[in-house]
């Protein structure tokens, strides 16, 4: 199918699911990514996975992720990286790598496979755990800003991890890995330093340098609203286009792209407008694509080793939550919030499945563990939010139902 009518398909069928997922007191997650479970070959076959339509779910992501970075302050989530995130984000990815790894090797499997499947159990999905905050008005909150200090943090370890991965194969040579995790490594932090080289020039020049403030709201004036959200784009577009070019995703430029474009730089005039137009284009119409995009991967072929499956979905889940948990009470929260940690780090779903597309074309994986490693990116998504409403049943207020120090609301 071409890609207008398959458009047409994934947004009614995924704003229906959506709603009636709502109206049945689950998150509208569980209805999108249903939507594309049926629509796609698991059941009708209607739509296809075309790169046309892969486009359009990109954009969708950058937007998803550039509309989270507009609603948080750059130092909220430096403060986060900094603080309580650091351990849930280091112990939440290293129990579920090598617990995946350990387990793969068991089957026989290689150690660059193993390796690959590891990563995928270990990953934190960002616009995923971004949609569950903002679905459970946590995403401006200091446990939201922890949870997604963590999600950034995991996610650029994996794609360091995934880096040595390819560079190497199955050769384990140790001057490899300590060359190739060095270059990798260079490259992240000549990232950030960037950032905040930016980060610290804007807010100088325009925040502090009343003659600059003013040149900057004439222009905007000058060019109106709608060339406001286009200006914004396209910086956060070069953002996305360098951490490609140096290796990584382009969800963390996109990501770091919106922070810097806060209410200070952009004004008290436009901001307002620029998030409404972001989060309308976003939330919309192409976020929901976005999720159906990922019930359309779901294939039969995971269910090929029933075995395997039920080990790698079980160790998923338990791994993550474990790791995420004890990583998080380490850093001195407590028991509650601890388990809620564990389990929005259990949200993939996006980097998971393009780790695991990369591999599967670049002959790492077969095909029947890369399906399987779709099944556990659309059931960890889906499980995600019920897990949650679960441990939330009582309805108390995380502010005041935890008592942690830094992972609780302010």
């Amino acid at each position: 199918m071409e890609l207008l009518p398959s458009l047409l398909f994934l947004i009614v069928m995924s704003r229906l699911l959506g709603r009636l997922a709502k109206s049945l007191g689950q998150n509208e997650i569980i209805g999108e990514i249903a939507a594309g479970c049926i629509l796609g070959p698991m059941i009708f076959g209607l739509v296809s996975i075309t790169p046309e339509l892969k486009g359009v779910v990109e954009l969708g992501i950058f937007l998803l992720i550039f509309n989270a970075g507009l609603e948080i302050e750059f130092h909220e989530i430096v403060d986060a990286i900094k603080g309580k995130a650091i351990g849930s984000a280091i112990v939440g990815f290293l129990v579920p790598l090598v617990s995946g790894i350990f387990l793969c090797l068991q089957f026989d499997m290689s150690l660059a496979s193993s390796t690959v499947v590891g990563l995928c159990l270990a990953i934190t999905a960002l616009p995923v755990v971004i949609r569950l905050l903002s679905a459970n008005n946590l995403i401006d909150t200091k446990f939201g800003h922890n949870v997604l200090g963590a999600a950034v943090i995991i996610d650029i370890l994996a794609l360091l991890v995934l880096g040595v991965v390819f560079e190497l194969g199955d050769e384990v040579d140790f001057m490899g890995i300590l060359t190739t995790v060095g270059v990798t490594g260079a490259k992240i932090i000549g990232f950030f330093i960037v950032v905040l080289i930016v980060n610290r020039f804007l807010r100088k020049e325009i925040t502090t340098i009343e003659r600059t403030r003013n040149i900057v709201d004439k222009m905007f004036k000058l060019l109106g609203e709608e060339a406001v959200f286009g200006i914004a784009v396209l910086f956060v577009l070069l953002f996305s286009t360098v951490t490609e070019h140096l290796g990584l995703h382009f969800i963390i430029g996109a990501f770091f792209g919106g922070l810097l474009l806060n209410k200070d730089i952009i004004g008290d005039e436009f901001f307002p407008p620029l998030t409404r137009t972001v989060d309308s284009v976003s939330s919309g119409f192409l976020t929901p694509v976005f999720f159906a995009f990922i019930g359309l991967q779901l294939s039969t072929e995971a269910f090929n080793n029933l075995s395997f499956l039920a080990a790698v979905f079980a160790l998923a889940f338990i791994s993550k939550f474990v790791g995420g948990y004890i990583g998080t009470r380490i850093m001195g929260v407590s028991h509650r919030a601890s388990k809620k940690m564990g389990i929005f780090l259990n949200a993939r779903g996006v980097l998971d499945l393009v780790i695991a597309d990369i591999a599967f074309d670049r002959g790492y994986i077969e095909r029947d563990v890369f399906s399987i490693l779709v099944i556990i990116g659309i059931s960890s998504t889906i499980l995600t939010p019920l897990f949650y409403k679960m441990l939330s049943r009582d309805n108390e207020p995380i502010d005041t139902a935890d008592s942690g120090p830094a992972v609780t609301n302010s």
